[in-house]
């Protein structure tokens, strides 16, 4: 272990060649937690992702726009009737899927391999198995075809392990409770498959990370409770919401998450996050990663749709707070419009929305650039004046916005600032008639030297 930690923070026990091997670790163990301080943070652009929908209609053409966006992972399926069209023969990806992967592999994007959780043409259900399509040791092979198949590809990969079960047939088929609450049939069901397809993917490499997936923050909990296993690597989660992406879709006191208290008082995001990491620490005796695979807002006149502009607003703000949550990556809902209605960064006639100009200018701002800190709203995450300070190679960048959208202006007059759609920002008169850099619920990006003086001055100036 203790070598292993040292691997981990880049550090090597042979650098003491002169001492005894003893000594030598002994002295390496003792610097290993000051070298990992000393250690960079992962560049922001590491967790950008985005559901593509090449499955679903959305054109191959598409693929370079995953390069001027700043794409760094995809969130992709892979079909289990694809995969095992009978029975315990398994084929090659189809030619498409290998012509996307073959893109990835070459633009080093990375892969959400999604996982589907039945297979009624292979394993059709049967009056004494009516759960047949859902068998977990077959389930489990599956995902170790899979798991091999994309390693030759050459790809980044990570496995999801199923698209919401609670949506899914599973539940339907086995019955329970919609939020996961004992008796669950399909609970238990689907941690027997998680349990399989770990255990089958471990053995061929452990090294492959596999993420168990819902949509609702207490599902996780009932399936921590019903069993899985240690070595799951993390969690996958879909935090819609119908209102501002720094506040959970539940409260503390929900009665429909009971006994569990899943967010903080604030009902933040981050909160949820943390709790639900909380929860698998104390179950696995390690931490698991927290992923967002799905999330974001249709726009239009459609179920808790927003304007263009203020989707535009949300989607930066929802990548930054993850950030600051530790969220793993957070792959955007979603590329193209396709099957789901309006929840396209583009629509199905290859019109860019202004979601697509926010997430190419969120990339460009700060994709080379890691999360230093949070510099106002800290203790107010669900309102007011939020504000984070971003660390690059020559300079930092201070990105702003208000929760309650209402103007505010940043007492700067930087002249290559932007909005959230990437265009210049000009200085203009306060209410207090000094110049100052305007912004409300869409993050501004003001890049420059920042001391940490001149960041809390500009800070504590906001009128």
């Amino acid at each position: 272990m203790a070598a292993a930690e040292l691997r981990r923070v880049g550090f090597s026990p042979r650098a003491f060649g002169g001492l005894k091997p003893t000594l030598r670790m002994l002295l390496a163990l003792l610097l290993a937690p000051c070298l990992a301080l000393a250690q960079p943070t992962r560049p922001f652009g590491a967790m950008l992702g985005l559901q593509v929908k090449f499955a679903q209609g959305q054109p191959l053409t598409d693929l370079p726009s995953l390069e001027e966006l700043g794409v760094r992972w995809v969130r992709d399926v892979v079909p289990w009737t694809e995969i095992e069209p009978t029975a315990g023969r398994y084929v090659a990806f189809s030619p498409k899927l290998k012509q996307r992967l073959a893109y990835y592999r070459q633009h080093d994007i990375g892969v959400v391999a999604l996982l589907t959780l039945s297979n009624p043409t292979a394993y059709p259900a049967t009056a004494s198995n009516p759960a047949r399509s859902f068998d977990p040791a077959a389930f489990g092979r599956y995902a170790a075809s899979v798991a091999q198949m994309l390693r030759n590809e050459g790809v980044r990969f990570v496995i999801e392990l199923g698209n919401e079960p609670h949506n899914s047939g599973l539940a339907k088929r086995l019955g329970g409770q919609w939020n996961g609450k004992p008796p669950s049939p399909w609970v238990d069901h689907y941690v027997r498959m998680v349990q399989a397809a770990v255990n089958e993917v471990k053995t061929f490499d452990p090294a492959v990370r596999l993420l168990s997936d819902d949509d609702m923050w207490v599902v996780h909990y009932w399936f921590l409770e019903a069993g899985l296993p240690r070595n799951l690597d993390g969690f996958a989660v879909h935090p819609y919401t119908p209102g501002i992406p720094e506040r959970a879709a539940i409260a503390a006191d929900t009665d429909w998450v009971r006994p569990f208290t899943a967010v903080d008082p604030d009902r933040s995001f981050t909160s949820a996050v943390r709790r639900l990491r909380d929860q698998g620490t104390a179950k696995f005796a390690r931490t698991p990663e927290v992923w967002v695979t799905e999330w974001g807002w249709p726009v239009g006149t459609v179920t808790r749709s927003v304007s263009e502009e203020t989707l535009a607003a949300y989607l930066p703000r929802a990548y930054i707070v993850a950030a600051a949550a530790g969220v793993e990556v957070l792959c955007w809902f979603s590329a193209q419009d396709s099957v789901d209605g309006p929840m396209g960064l583009t629509d199905n006639n290859g019109r860019r929305r202004a979601g697509y100009q926010a997430y190419r200018t969120l990339a460009r701002q700060l994709g080379d650039q890691s999360l230093l800190r949070q510099v106002a709203g800290a203790s107010t995450p669900t309102a007011g004046v939020q504000a984070y300070l971003f660390q690059g190679k020559s300079r930092r960048t201070l990105v702003l916005w208000n929760v309650d959208a209402a103007a505010k202006w940043l007492p700067v007059s930087a002249s290559d600032a932007v909005d959230v759609t990437g265009r210049a920002l000009a200085a203009e008169n306060t209410p207090s008639g000094r110049r100052g850099l305007r912004f409300g619920a869409g993050p501004i990006y003001v890049p420059g030297g920042w001391s940490d003086a001149e960041v809390a001055a500009a800070v504590n100036g906001i009128e």
